[in-house]
């Protein structure tokens, strides 16, 4: 019954006659390729200009491969949306390129239900810490971080009940401060806004509409789409799972663009742009070109290994030992440093416990008073014995170590079994993969709440 008025709701959605691809931003490089292809008819005049003949030749090499990859770009937006707006997801300035081709790739091939799969993974991975921290940026989301933060923190641990609630109360309220007048599910909120592929109509607009679906039932049936009504007033019961909490994701980034667009001033059309000198659309586009290149050739490399890719099969006790010092585990690997953990905390050594956490932003950190938080959180849990259960990793950056322990508290022993999650990164904060050398794991410090209360 819920998937029939659902199926009614996408078909009386409006039809959108614009197009993202006509954004100015689109048009405006799309008339600048126009121009250089134009140029490049007269390239044996450009000594004219001071530029040595091949540097320019250098330059127009790769304009053939610029314009088809322009013509690639600039309508996957209204292709993603086209497959997946009325499913809940819609294209937005910072969204993944790949991921979004990849979706689009599935979705040609009729494999909608994979694409989605492979959404739903991405806005429930340690990918969403970056723009999460991008989002402090924003007044209105930075005011509420503290909440996003635990919204990421249960997104990993799947509590999903928690997170879809938290963030439909986020991006109402957000939005309410940035309008200053409704928030998002608010009927006749304005939610676009010039030159903008998150507030364009066939974006933000599209998924309130169905987000705000009417919702009078009460139901047990498992939804995938967020449905405002149905899951704050306790009718859509079944709302509690990673696809509705990812989409929930998704829509609060693509709310974060449309805010920036907002205090960017771009509520309204902005003035026309400066007419550029012949050389002056020359170096921007030999700038464009370098910069896409370098973009091009990173983004293929992480491809790569992320293909190549696969989850080790340790056993405890053959592959790696199930106790005894860190030392005795290889580096870089997510075992070594749970052992390492478990080291610090036998030792009461909070401080280096301290810099074993991942961090969800690059704001400083006072470690004496990150120390003194975790020896409050540790205090009368003196750890006895430890040893290893298991290790799965879980995703490329991703592992977790399952530890049984022995704890002494208040004369008391308890045996509690800990699962410790660990993100895999460089000391620029960027994703790595199990493998590669080099990077730094930390952990997650859910399990805190446990030892800190329940023991």
């Amino acid at each position: 019954m819920a998937q029939y008025f659902q199926s009614q709701l996408l078909e009386a959605l409006p039809t959108m006659n614009d197009r993202i691809e006509d954004n100015p931003t689109y048009k405006k490089f799309k008339k600048d390729l126009e121009g250089a292809a134009a140029l490049h008819k007269i390239v044996k005049f450009f000594a004219f200009f001071g530029l040595k003949s091949k540097k320019v030749t250098e330059a127009f090499s790769q304009l053939p491969e610029l314009q088809q990859q322009f013509e690639k770009l600039s309508k996957t937006p209204d292709k993603f949306n086209d497959y997946f707006a009325k499913r809940g997801w819609i294209a937005y300035e910072s969204i993944n390129a790949a991921l979004m081709d990849k979706c689009i790739t599935l979705a040609d091939a009729g494999n909608l239900e994979d694409a989605e799969i492979e959404l739903t993974s991405h806005y429930s991975s340690p990918e969403l810490k970056w723009p999460i921290a991008w989002l402090k940026a924003i007044p209105a989301f930075r005011l509420r971080y503290h909440f996003l933060r635990l919204a990421y923190e249960d997104t990993l641990a799947e509590r999903y009940h928690s997170v879809v609630l938290s963030l439909l109360t986020i991006m109402d309220g957000a939005v309410n401060d940035i309008s200053k007048s409704k928030g998002f599910f608010a009927d006749n909120t304005d939610l676009t806004a010039w030159d903008s592929m998150a507030a364009h109509s066939t974006g933000l607009s599209v998924l309130k509409e169905i987000f705000s679906e009417s919702r009078k039932r009460t139901s047990s049936e498992t939804i995938d789409l967020p449905f405002r009504n149905g899951i704050v007033h306790g009718r859509d019961l079944g709302y509690a799972n990673k696809t509705v909490a990812a989409k929930c994701w998704a829509a609060l980034f693509a709310i974060g663009e449309w805010a920036k667009s907002i205090q960017d001033g771009k509520k309204v059309p902005a003035h026309e742009e400066p007419i550029l000198s012949f050389k002056e659309n020359l170096e921007q586009l030999k700038s464009a070109i370098k910069e896409y290149s370098a973009i091009k050739k990173r983004s293929n490399e992480v491809s790569k290994k992320v293909k190549a890719w696969k989850p080790r099969n340790l056993t405890v006790g053959v592959d790696i030992p199930e106790n005894g010092s860190s030392e005795e585990y290889e580096a870089f690997t997510p075992e070594k440093e749970a052992l390492t953990f478990l080291e610090n905390w036998k030792r009461k050594n909070f401080g280096a416990i301290a810099k074993q956490i991942h961090r969800f932003t690059k704001e400083e950190i006072n470690y004496n008073t990150e120390a003194g938080r975790i020896r409050n959180a540790f205090k009368n849990k003196e750890l006895v014995n430890y040893k290893i259960l298991k290790v799965v990793d879980c995703v490329p950056a991703i592992s977790e170590v399952f530890v049984s322990t022995t704890i002494l508290s208040n004369e008391q022993t308890f045996e509690k079994e800990i699962k410790l999650r660990l993100i895999y990164e460089d000391n620029q904060g960027s994703t790595l993969i199990l493998g590669e050398p080099g990077g730094s794991w930390t952990f997650i410090e859910d399990f805190f709440y446990n030892i800190q209360y329940i023991i």
